[in-house]
């Protein structure tokens, strides 16, 4: 049960996260931004403390979807992830690997699936759990490759890798049957390139070169409709970008100018050993990464995704 204080921490959060995903404006994409991944929530196979389990766990998700507006970039979207629990420690510590990989199609040939850019990430995670929360510790390297973009002359080629941080805390929002996660996160970048081919402006921001930091966070929410199989769930997540005034600078020089960015989807979950989710989404991207001028995107898209409950939000 949850003090009256907690509970309308709780509301103040949810608002909180509502205001400022409605307020965004620019921000970097990560393939992982709509989920959050927590091995540690997975105790199917519980491992006595003071002792090791080596690969103690593997999940995955998958989210295939189209824009029914879509742009000169956008007509297909497919995000594919996975997360291998390297070691778990007792119940409250694990190491994991986890990849995720996003692929853009635009719509510019007869069958309407010319494969256009993908964005990939890969990384280490630390997860240690204190009370009712999990602190997780990373490094996630970040690339985006143009895929056809040769035919029309242009092309983008971006690398940021970060120190990543992130603190979880499990919801159960009060007077209703929605459960869920508060996430807030963030990135400290040590590599960043963005070299561009093409019509760009070398003082153009956004520019990943330029990239300091970015801090964050998320919100995951689900609830049981039709007795245990049948769900609803709702997601929002937002991000502030500091970017410095010249490329290659530290985390330590003057900040030139923050952005953000952020979007929410919902839809119906019907549930089992996995999710299976149908739902629409809306996302701002003042840059969407992939044209040498920086070009930004309001997105809709139909999904149908697929992941596992009980490894992430």
């Amino acid at each position: 049960m949850y003090s009256i204080a907690e509970n309308a921490a709780m509301r103040s959060l949810t608002l909180w996260m509502l205001a400022w995903t409605l307020s965004v404006s620019l921000a970097q994409r990560f393939p992982d931004r709509w989920i959050t991944i927590l091995p540690l929530i997975d105790t199917t196979h519980p491992v006595p403390e003071g002792t090791a389990s080596p690969i103690h766990s593997s999940a995955g998700w998958a989210e295939f979807g189209g824009y029914p507006i879509d742009d000169s970039i956008h007509a297909w979207i497919q995000r594919l992830g996975a997360v291998i629990e390297l070691v778990r420690i007792g119940s409250g510590w694990s190491i994991a690997f986890a990849t995720d990989i996003e692929f853009i199609a635009d719509p510019n040939n007869d069958i309407r699936f010319n494969p256009r850019a993908v964005f990939w990430q890969e990384g280490l995670l630390l997860t240690n759990r204190i009370g009712n929360g999990y602190w997780q510790l990373g490094y996630y390297h970040r690339c985006k490759h143009d895929v056809d973009n040769l035919s029309i002359g242009t092309e983008r080629s971006l690398i940021y890798g970060s120190v990543t941080g992130k603190y979880a805390i499990p919801l159960a929002l009060p007077r209703t049957t929605y459960s869920g996660a508060a996430v807030i996160r963030g990135d400290i970048y040590t590599i960043r390139q963005d070299d561009r081919t093409g019509a760009s402006t070398d003082d153009g921001m956004p520019d990943v070169r330029r990239l300091l930091a970015t801090l964050g966070g998320s919100l995951h929410l689900r609830s049981t409709a039709v007795g245990s199989w049948l769900g609803l769930y709702t997601t929002l997540w937002a991000t502030m970008n500091f970017y410095s005034h010249r490329a290659a600078a530290s985390i330590f020089s003057g900040v030139r100018s923050v952005t953000a960015h952020g979007g929410i989807a919902a839809g119906i979950a019907i549930t089992g050993t996995a999710h299976f989710r149908i739902g629409i989404a809306y996302e701002y991207l003042a840059d969407t990464g992939i044209n040498p001028l920086p070009q930004p995107a309001h997105l809709v898209s139909v999904t149908m995704s697929l992941f596992d409950p009980s490894a992430m939000w």
